[in-house]
């Protein structure tokens, strides 16, 4: 058996895109693509772009699934956000999808057993959706844009810091 050529090629492609190979990349806009980029702001921007996406989507149609996915990556990289910007937490020990929850606790503006809610509808829900044959409601999706949108909100408002960052406003 052997592989598509396209298949490779495109892999290649890729993997040079990654590297910058061809030139000056062309970043996504809003983003902080710079290294004067501050600790947490590129996560708090992306968090702010996953919102618009996710409000956006409706435009499209009804991909529930999208809504919820992406709203689900707007909590976790604002969790990120801010522990990256305000407690000094090391980015590398934040790079699976769970560990954002557990530094949370004692460190965000919100109490333990919210940040335990959180955690177990990221767990539960999440994980259901994504491994396993559920499909995503209309109620399901928007309940957890909702969720996604007030976790981004509080943790950005509570401190003037990340509010600089955030392009909500």
């Amino acid at each position: 058996m052997s592989d598509p050529a396209e298949l490779l090629d495109e892999i290649s492609t890729a993997e040079d895109a990654f590297g910058h190979a061809h030139g000056q990349p062309t970043f996504e806009p809003t983003l902080n693509a710079g290294s004067d980029a501050s600790d947490g702001e590129v996560q708090i921007q992306k968090a702010c772009r996953l919102i618009d996406l996710t409000n956006r989507i409706d435009e499209l149609g009804e991909y529930y699934g999208a809504i919820l996915e992406h709203s689900f990556i707007t909590i976790e990289h604002t969790l990120q956000g801010y522990l990256l910007a305000m407690t000094g937490t090391d980015a590398r020990e934040l790079r699976d999808h769970t560990s954002p929850y557990e530094f949370a606790k004692g460190q965000v503006p919100f109490e333990d057993t919210t940040i335990e809610s959180l955690k177990t509808l990221y767990e539960a829900r999440r994980t259901e959706h994504y491994y396993g044959t559920t499909v995503t409601t209309e109620g399901q999706a928007t309940a957890m844009r909702r969720v996604a949108t007030n976790v981004h909100d509080h943790i950005v408002e509570f401190d003037p810091q990340l509010e600089r960052y955030c392009q909500c406003y």
